[in-house]
């Protein structure tokens, strides 16, 4: 479900330069070196925008940092340092438990392709203690339904799919989405999983379930920014759930366009190594 605003977590930037008048603050500028090139209409769009859509610093800050194409390593002091220029905290224990986090490219021989598209980019996540639980951040049907657990380091494959049209029918009717810098961040090593309440599970029966999760989707559509976080729960059941950047809330289904969204990002979410078999496998020794 949309615990994609837990993983991914780590990793959300835009730079933002201090006005002269202003009184000192940290100067992200000094760490992220940002490269010049910038792929075109992607996921940072640019930072107001952004602004106006992604609350927490940690997505804003990779979102950004995909959008310019930046290659580097930082810290989670560096990660602090852009929370308070964003002007807003994250909701996830940063400062206890990341012990680092890196963009890189994929070395030639491990570049590869998938329905057309490339994947040269790639996130790896440290975090300290390599193995750790915590409560669920975020609210899903109104509960903070468990515990997220956490497997590091966590290397999620980045896949610049692009524009797409998506084609969702409800109730008969039919509807195409445009999207823009669509792009799929695939969970390819460690894991993330959300361990729901016993209780919880036992009174919202379908409606709450185990799940470990594959991978986030995010695109524009119509100016915003919608994205998805997908997964697979214990008896390998698809589920899904849309994340509000804004507010910080997980619809457990969500909208007809997130609906869209997670069932184009899953054509590149297929793990080469894992399956979502053999991780509850692990997990539960």
């Amino acid at each position: 479900m949309r615990y994609l605003s837990i993983l991914i977590l780590a990793v959300f930037c835009a730079a933002l330069s201090a006005l002269a008048e202003t009184p000192a603050r940290p100067d992200s500028s000094a760490f992220l070196a940002v490269r010049d090139h910038v792929r075109g209409p992607g996921l940072a769009a640019n930072t107001e925008l952004l602004r106006q859509q992604v609350r927490d610093p940690l997505f804003a800050f990779v979102f950004t940092m995909t959008e310019r194409d930046s290659l580097g390593a930082w810290t989670a002091d560096d990660l602090a340092a852009f929370a308070a220029e964003w002007g807003e905290e994250s909701v996830f224990p940063l400062a206890e438990h990341l012990a680092g986090l890196r963009r890189e490219a994929l070395p030639a021989d491990e570049v590869h392709g998938r329905r057309g598209v490339r994947c040269r980019r790639r996130w790896v996540i440290d975090l300290e203690p390599a193995g750790f639980e915590m409560p669920m951040p975020y609210s899903i049907l109104g509960y903070h339904p468990g515990k997220l657990s956490f497997r590091s380091p966590l290397v999620l494959n980045e896949w610049p799919v692009g524009a797409r049209s998506i084609d969702i029918t409800v109730e008969g009717a039919t509807r195409r989405y445009h999207v823009t810098g669509l792009t799929v961040y695939q969970i390819d090593s460690g894991w993330i999983i959300l361990d729901v309440d016993a209780w919880l599970d036992a009174l919202l029966g379908s409606g709450a379930d185990d799940a470990v999760m594959q991978g986030f989707t995010v695109g524009w559509v119509d100016g915003e920014l919608v994205g998805v976080g997908s997964s697979s729960g214990r008896k390998g059941r698809r589920i899904y759930g849309e994340l509000d950047f804004r507010e910080g809330t997980v619809e457990s289904h969500g909208r007809p366009v997130a609906r869209g969204l997670s069932s184009e990002g899953r054509r590149w979410l297929p793990n080469r190594v894992n399956s979502p078999r053999e991780i509850w496998d692990r997990y539960d020794d």
